[in-house]
C-alpha cells in the first residue's frame, strides 16, 4: 500500500499537466462549433469540399460531417484519443523505467517484496490515472455542449466514445510496458513506443484516405472503432476482444521480461 500511495503521489501531477491539456483541447475546441453553425449550412461543406482528402484525412475529417454535432464532436475525440494514447505510452513506460532512468532502483527493488508484485502495484497505479482521465474526458465532453448551449444529439452515443478510448489506450499502455521490459536500453523502448505510435496513426491516416486502403485497418488501433461507427452507436465487437486479448498477451510478456530485466543497464 505504501508503494502504491508513493506511485500515485509520483504520477500526479504529470495526470494534472495532461488532464488540463485534455480539458483544453474538448472545452475549448467546442467554441469552434458556435463558429461552424454561425457560418451558415453548406458554407463550410463548401470549404473543405476544396480541400484535398489527404489533409482531411490527416486531421481526422474526411469521413464525418463536421457541421453536425456528431461530426464535430467526433473530430474532437480523435484529437483527445491521440492525446490520451501518447499519455498512456508515458504510463506503461514509467511503470518500468522510471527507477532504472533516475537510478534509484536500488531503493524500490530492494524492498522485501518481489519484483514482480512491485511492478504489479506500479501498474495498478498506471492503470487507476489512464482510468481517470479517461473518465474525466467523458466528463468534459458532456459539459461541453451544456457550457455552450449546444443541442446534443449524440448523448446516448457518446458513452461509446471514452470506451472506445479506454481499449484502445491501454493496449499502447501494454504495448510500451512490454517494450521498455524487453529492450535494455531505456531510450530505445521509449523511442520505439512512440514509434509505433506515430506509424499507427500514420496507417490510419492511409486508411482515411481512399476505400482501397481497407486492408491496412487491422494494423492500426485508431481505426478499430470508427468515428461514423461509435456516432451511430456501434461498437465494433470483433475488435473490442481482440484489443483485450492482445493487451493482455502484451503484459504477459512485459511480466516475463520484466523478471529477467537487468535493471543496472537500463
Amino acid at each position: 500500500m505504501n508503494i502504491l500511495k508513493k506511485e500515485l503521489k509520483q504520477g500526479l501531477k504529470p495526470f494534472l499537466f495532461w488532464l488540463a491539456g485534455i480539458g483544453f483541447l474538448i472545452l475549448g475546441g467546442m467554441v469552434k462549433f458556435t463558429g461552424v453553425q454561425g457560418a451558415g449550412s453548406g458554407s463550410m461543406s463548401d470549404i473543405l469540399g476544396k480541400i484535398p482528402k489527404p489533409v482531411l484525412a490527416i486531421f481526422g475529417m474526411s469521413e464525418v460531417n463536421i457541421e453536425s454535432f456528431g461530426g464535430f464532436f467526433s473530430v474532437l475525440q480523435f484529437y483527445a484519443l491521440i492525446a490520451v494514447c501518447c499519455y498512456a505510452v508515458y504510463l506503461g513506460t514509467s511503470c518500468v523505467l522510471r527507477e532504472s532512468v533516475d537510478k534509484t532502483y536500488e531503493f524500490l527493488f530492494t524492498k522485501p517484496c518481489g519484483r514482480l508484485h512491485i511492478l504489479s502495484i506500479k501498474m495498478i497505479s498506471g492503470m487507476i490515472y489512464l482510468v481517470l482521465i479517461i473518465i474525466m474526458s467523458g466528463v468534459f465532453s458532456y459539459m461541453a455542449p451544456v457550457i455552450y448551449n449546444i443541442e446534443n444529439t449524440i448523448s446516448a452515443e457518446m458513452i461509446l466514445f471514452p470506451a472506445a478510448m479506454l481499449l484502445i489506450s491501454l493496449f499502447f499502455f501494454s504495448l510500451s510496458m512490454a517494450l521498455s521490459a524487453l529492450f535494455t536500453r531505456s531510450e530505445r523502448a521509449v523511442q520505439s513506443t512512440y514509434g509505433l505510435l506515430l506509424f499507427a496513426y500514420a496507417l490510419s491516416v492511409v486508411f482515411d484516405m481512399d476505400t482501397k486502403f481497407e486492408i491496412v485497418r487491422f494494423l492500426t488501433p485508431f481505426k478499430y472503432f470508427r468515428s461514423r461507427e461509435l456516432v451511430s452507436g456501434q461498437l465494433n465487437v470483433v475488435y473490442v476482444f481482440a484489443l483485450i486479448l492482445m493487451s493482455g498477451v502484451l503484459l504477459a510478456i512485459s511480466f516475463r521480461a520484466f523478471a529477467r530485466k537487468d535493471l543496472i543497464a537500463a
